[in-house]
């Protein structure tokens, strides 16, 4: 298992998201049944894939996955778009001689050691806005029955939770750094990243920006906000953040 503080993240997702809600979600689910891997997935309108948060799952694997598999998988949202369905298991939508036979699980499941995954969908205006993927290998066995029920009785929990609180978080406090420190959009994603606690580095991949731009845009936050580092940075934000 990979160490809990080895959790990959993408930045984009936080385009709609605080950073917490997603790496809470994912620790909720690992807590309530057992786990190999778990993903949460943004959905944009084409029901593509705009970013996601895991565990123990590696920047590659989800790369392969969206460019090659995702057509491929049978529990892929855009199948249950146009239905009710919250939460739906690979191992009770086919049997198992044809899951093990589909090219999906030969081609990526199997050679990762995921050897059943179970999805819960979030919905907004009946619309798929995001995915909790959770995957396991044999050593776990199937998902059972009472652990489907589990998850079906807290989905409409966490999709409330989801729509009405973390989404206009988010807004609130870029209106709030915008207004307060005249933060640029970029600048505002810069922050973003900076309060997760990772490097210039990081922050420059995840954004798609030279090390040195990120430089430059942690200049400017730092002057607008009147600090020197990034710690700093953290410290005074969190602190009016989370008055």
């Amino acid at each position: 298992m990979t160490n809990e503080n080895k959790v990959k993240y993408k930045s984009r997702i936080i385009e709609d998201y605080p950073i917490e809600f997603q790496l809470e979600l994912i620790k909720l689910a690992r807590s309530l049944v057992a786990s190999s891997a778990v993903r949460f997935w943004l959905i944009n309108p084409k029901i593509d894939f705009k970013g996601f948060v895991s565990y123990n799952v590696d920047k590659q694997t989800e790369e392969i996955y969206q460019n090659k598999y995702s057509c491929m998988d049978p529990i892929h949202p855009s199948r249950f778009e146009d239905t009710d369905i919250t939460v739906i298991c690979s191992d009770t939508l086919m049997s198992n001689n044809e899951w093990r036979n589909s090219d999906f699980y030969k081609e990526f499941m199997a050679p990762r050691h995921y050897d059943h995954d179970v999805d819960m969908f979030f919905r907004s205006n009946r619309k798929i806005i995001a995915v909790l993927s959770i995957l396991r290998d044999d050593e776990y066995g199937p998902f059972t029955e009472g652990e489907l029920v589990i998850l079906r009785h807290l989905q409409p929990f966490l999709e409330y939770t989801l729509n009405s609180i973390y989404r206009p978080q988010r807004f609130r406090e870029r209106e709030y750094l915008t207004d307060k420190y005249s933060l640029t959009d970029r600048e505002l994603d810069v922050v973003e990243i900076v309060m997760a606690g990772v490097d210039t580095k990081t922050i420059a991949d995840e954004l798609d920006l030279s090390t040195a731009t990120v430089k430059t845009h942690l200049l400017h936050i730092f002057e607008k906000v009147g600090v020197h580092t990034a710690k700093e940075l953290i410290a005074t934000l969190y602190r009016e953040l989370s008055h």
